[in-house]
């Protein structure tokens, strides 16, 4: 169904920093890097999420959720940990969450420019 995702950033830099670390436990890194755009996608290959940077007091669109898959539940843990050092906020920890689906591991938090980002190790069905 999708192409690819964009999202808008304050600080192209910094967020290649929270970014790097975030997805590298996800297996996704930077492939294309340039002063109006970044893009992340499976082992540096495929451009699948776009950073680019915005100006102005609103940045995130109200509402937007961008979830991202985990191999497993170590990955969710690690990607969870990196976005907390890189300043994220938590909206739910890392681990079980069976209100959300019985085999549902993961994690929700905003990047340090209020996307909200989940990572999804197991089923939401």
């Amino acid at each position: 169904m999708f192409d690819h995702l964009s999202v808008g950033v304050r600080d192209l830099s910094a967020a290649r920093i929270f970014y790097d670390a975030f997805l590298a436990p996800l297996g996704h890194a930077a492939n294309s890097v340039s002063a109006a755009e970044l893009a992340y996608g499976p082992g540096g290959t495929a451009a699948l999420f776009y950073l680019y940077p915005v100006s102005g007091e609103q940045v995130v669109g109200l509402g937007t959720h961008i979830a991202f898959s985990a191999d497993d539940r170590a990955a969710v843990d690690a990607a969870y940990a990196a976005a907390l050092e890189g300043g994220a906020t938590s909206v739910r920890p890392a681990g079980l969450h069976p209100d959300i689906a019985a085999d549902y591991y993961g994690a929700i938090l905003f990047d340090p420019d209020g996307n909200k980002l989940e990572i999804v190790a197991g089923t939401m069905h």
